[in-house]
Parts: C-alpha cells; sequence; structure tokens
C-alpha cells in the first residue's frame, strides 16, 4: 500500500483534469449553439427576403396585367408587348390566380366583367373597343345632323307652300266679300226706298180716307211688287253665291288640269316588265328598298324631256318582293288602256312614301274604303304602316276623341268624312264631338304647318286603290279632272286563258 501522502495527491491531479475537461466541454458547447443560432436568423432572413420578392413580382405582374388589358379595351394596343399573351393574362385574371391576394382584387374583377359585358372579348382582343364605339357615335351624330337639315329643307318648303295656298285664299274671299258686300248695300237701298213709299202710301189713306178702297188696292199691289223684288234680291245672292263656289271649283279644276311634277319623283323607279294581260307587271324595287306587300304607287309616263308627266296612267299594288331590287306587282288601275297604255320604263311614285324615311300622317274623321259607308280606320291605319308610314295621331269614330299628337314632324292631315252616312247609328253627342274634333286636328295642321289632304285625294296620291262609289263619281268627272284614277272592275281584264297559262316567270334582277 503506498504512502497516505502520494494517494491524495494522485485524487487532486484527477480532480483538477476533470474539471478542466468539463470546463472546455461547456465552452464549445456555448460556442457551438451560437453558431447554430446565428445560421438559424441567417436562413429565416433569406426565406422572407425570398417570400417580398415573390410578392412584389406577383404585384407587378398583376397590376401591369390590368394596364394591358385596359389598354386593350381603349383600342390602343399598337406596339405594345405581350399583346399576344392577353387572352392568357385574362384568363388568370378572371380565375383568380394573378393577383389573388391583392386588396382591389374584387373591385378589379368586377370592372373587367363589367368592360367584358360591355364590349365582349374573343382571343387575345376583345370585340369592340372604346375607339370604336367613339367612332361609331361620330357616325350616328353626322348622320342625325344630315337627317335633321333634310327634314328643316322639306318642312320649309311645305310651309312655303301652304303661306302661297293661304294666300290665294284671302285673295279669294276678299273678292267674295267684295261682291257681297255690294249687294247687300243694293238691297239695303232698295228696302229702304221700298218703306219710304209704304210710308208715303199709309200717309195717304189717312189723308184720303175717301178714297180708302182704291189705296188699299194699290198697296196691296205694290206690296206684292216689293215681295216680289225682296224674293228676286234673295235668288240673285243665292245664285251669286253658288257663282262663288262654281269658280272656286273651276279654279280647283283649272290647277287639277295643270298640275305640276312634284320636285322629288324620282325617274329611276320604273315598271320592268308587264305580260301581255297588262295585268302583272314587275318594278325594279325591293327589299333592300324597304318594299312591302300592298305597297301602291301611282304610274307616270315619261315625257319628251326625259321627266315624269304629272298626270299619272293608273295605279300599282306590290304583291309579291323577290329580290333586292326586284318586286312582282298588280295593276289596280289604268286611265285609258288603248290611248294611253301602261307600258315597261314607266315611273312609279308614291308622294307618302320614302324607303329610308319614315312619313308621318294624322287623320281626321271616318274613313271609307268600300264606298257603303262603312267604317275602315283601323284597317285603313294597318295599311299605311305596311307601307312605312307613322300614324301620329286619329280621331276615334267610338267616341270622338283624339288619340295621338300632331308635330313638326306629321307630314299631311288627311281630312275623312263626318256625315250623316257615314256616322249612321252614332249619337248626336259623338257626331258633335267627331266634328268638332275634326275642326281641332284642322286648327293643329294649321299650327304646326302641316299639309291638309282629302281622304280621297291623298288615296289618289299615293296609288291606293279608290271606293268603288268614289270611282264611279271620279269616272264621269274624267274629262274635267284628270288627278282621278278611276279603278277599273277585274272583268275588264282578260281572264287568264284555259290551257294553264301561268304568271310570267320574273325577270333577272339587274
Amino acid at each position: 500500500m503506498p504512502p497516505r501522502s502520494q494517494q491524495g495527491e494522485s485524487k487532486q491531479g484527477l480532480i483538477i483534469t476533470l474539471v478542466f475537461f468539463i470546463l472546455a466541454t461547456l465552452t464549445l458547447g456555448v460556442t457551438t449553439w451560437f453558431g447554430y443560432s446565428e445560421q438559424d436568423k441567417l436562413d429565416k432572413a433569406a426565406k422572407e427576403a425570398k417570400r417580398n420578392e415573390d410578392t412584389f413580382k406577383g404585384e407587378r405582374d398583376y397590376y401591369k396585367a390590368q394596364a394591358m388589358l385596359y389598354r386593350a379595351y381603349m383600342g390602343m394596343t399598337e406596339g405594345m408587348d405581350g399583346a399576344d399573351t392577353l387572352g392568357t393574362l385574362k384568363s388568370q385574371l378572371d380565375s383568380g390566380s394573378l393577383g389573388k391576394s391583392a386588396k382591389d382584387n374584387a373591385d378589379v374583377t368586377k370592372t373587367l366583367k363589367a368592360l367584358e359585358a360591355k364590349y365582349g372579348w374573343s382571343g387575345n382582343q376583345p370585340k369592340e373597343t372604346l375607339e370604336g364605339a367613339i367612332k361609331t357615335l361620330t357616325t350616328q351624330y353626322e348622320n342625325l345632323a344630315n337627317l335633321k337639315k333634310r327634314t328643316d329643307d322639306e318642312l320649309r318648303k311645305a310651309r312655303q307652300e301652304v303661306q302661297k295656298k293661304e294666300e290665294e285664299l284671302a285673295i279669294a274671299r276678299k273678292e267674295f266679300e267684295d261682291n257681297l258686300k255690294k249687294l247687300t248695300d243694293k238691297f239695303q237701298q232698295d228696302f229702304t226706298k221700298s218703306n219710304e213709299d209704304l210710308a208715303q202710301f199709309r200717309s195717304k189713306i189717312e189723308e184720303e180716307s175717301q178714297k180708302l178702297e182704291k189705296v188699299r188696292t194699290q198697296a196691296e199691289q205694290e206690296k206684292k211688287t216689293l215681295e216680289a223684288t225682296i224674293a228676286k234680291r234673295e235668288r240673285e245672292i243665292s245664285d251669286l253665291k253658288k257663282l262663288a263656289q262654281r269658280k272656286a271649283d273651276e279654279l280647283a279644276e283649272l290647277q287639277a288640269k295643270n298640275p305640276i311634277t312634284p320636285e322629288n319623283m324620282r325617274t329611276d323607279w320604273k315598271i320592268t316588265y308587264i305580260d301581255n294581260r297588262g295585268t302583272n307587271a314587275y318594278i325594279n324595287l325591293g327589299s333592300a328598298d324597304r318594299v312591302r306587300p300592298r305597297l301602291t304607287f301611282t304610274i307616270h309616263g315619261v315625257g319628251a324631256d326625259g321627266r315624269p308627266k304629272p298626270q299619272s296612267k293608273g295605279t300599282l299594288e306590290v304583291t309579291k318582293v323577290i329580290g333586292d331590287h326586284l318586286s312582282q306587282v298588280r295593276i289596280t288601275s289604268v286611265h285609258d288602256r288603248y290611248r294611253d297604255p301602261i307600258v315597261v320604263n314607266d315611273v312609279i311614285y308614291n308622294a307618302s312614301w320614302n324607303p329610308n324615311i319614315k312619313k308621318h300622317v294624322a287623320i281626321a274623321g271616318i274613313v271609307d274604303l268600300t264606298g257603303d259607308g262603312r267604317d275602315s280606320l283601323f284597317e285603313f291605319m294597318r295599311n299605311l304602316e305596311q307601307q312605312n308610314i307613322v300614324v301620329d295621331a286619329y280621331l276615334d269614330p267610338k267616341d270622338g276623341t283624339i288619340k295621338g299628337q300632331l308635330t313638326y314632324q306629321t307630314d299631311y292631315l288627311i281630312l275623312g268624312g263626318v256625315s250623316e252616312r257615314t256616322v249612321a247609328g252614332k249619337s248626336e253627342e259623338t257626331e258633335k264631338r267627331l266634328v268638332e274634333g275634326r275642326k281641332q286636328m284642322q286648327e293643329e295642321a294649321k299650327k304646326y304647318g302641316v299639309q291638309v289632304k282629302s281622304l280621297q285625294s291623298y288615296l289618289e296620291m299615293i296609288g291606293y286603290p279608290l271606293p268603288h262609289s268614289t270611282q264611279e263619281g271620279a269616272a264621269t268627272r274624267y274629262n274635267q279632272r284628270s288627278d282621278i284614277v278611276p279603278r277599273l272592275s277585274r272583268d275588264r281584264f282578260p281572264p287568264p286563258s284555259s290551257n294553264g297559262e301561268k304568271t310570267p316567270p320574273a325577270p333577272p334582277e339587274k
């Protein structure tokens, strides 16, 4: 056994060694921990920077895609990079895969959907752009400005015509009133003188009572003479009124015998073919000219100067629209099929129809289209609408009220009848309202400068088949009125042949 002192020294050295080992181990552990802690912070910082970079890049792509789509909707993609990827970018924005976390994502999506609903989208571009819409609106504005100018010109011409007619009427009225005043003054003088003579006779009766019987007889004779004179004067006044009316009729007949070719009558609307029977024909107007079945025209020959003659040869009605500029028609009336037959290249005309502008009319009174006194107002209105004519106002035959309103845009006021025949079966109150309503619409027409036409005159003007009773009256006045177009009965045209003859084929459209 070693000495006690040596054992104590050996344990002391071991303890010191162990202490230094533990201290070294602790120092190494602490140092290693601090090294790993700093590396973790660096890793976290790098990841945060990467996330920020991705976020900024996504926002950049999000707003860049918006700007490119907005430029596309404005129509300003010329020179823009990535124009061929607009469809992909729009799909990403619509699906939310691009800019999903952006604060304004909902507002942007709503805006893009509104733009797509208004302008559409096809492939990599919108179907319509803001620039295109502006050009379209500009064109529409220019068209409306041109339409307004044409309408103003027509209105000015119509007002000038109305003023001219009013001046002529004022001259005729003044002449009539002057003649009536002269006759009235003369009658008053004669009547005063007769009264004076009668007073003298009465004075003589009082003064010469002895001659009572003789004076009484003479007074009776003078009275009879005076009554005869008064009756004669009344007959003269009545004859003068009839003379004034006859002169007015002669003036109207003179104007009718010498009509003027309307300025707006075109020479390029013609009959291009007509069959041997003279009933079926073809004209060079069709669907491209907005022609519809039942549209009517008057037919005019062409003079040596190349202008249409004012007197019409007859009338026709469209039965079938065949092509852009081709329609089959039926000849509904003719003046003189032997001395002035309807032939190819005759001009057709309807004063109240325009393929580009709708005409406007108003109707006041009973519309008798059959000649039997039956009111056909609503049937007439439907026929006018089929001819592209707008009825602004009409007088309701049921209660005499005015439906609608005349305006400066109204072209014609058509005057129907209000006679006992046309209002048969209606109450006196309804008849009174019809008369008052007709008068009110005439006042409105004067206020707005609307041209007034009788029903018969308007029907003749547009080539509409006349009522049967009207045709008979027109036929008797044909030598005096050249603007009357009597409608021929169906049996005036030869019937189809028994060998199965069919309507000739439509000529080729030019």
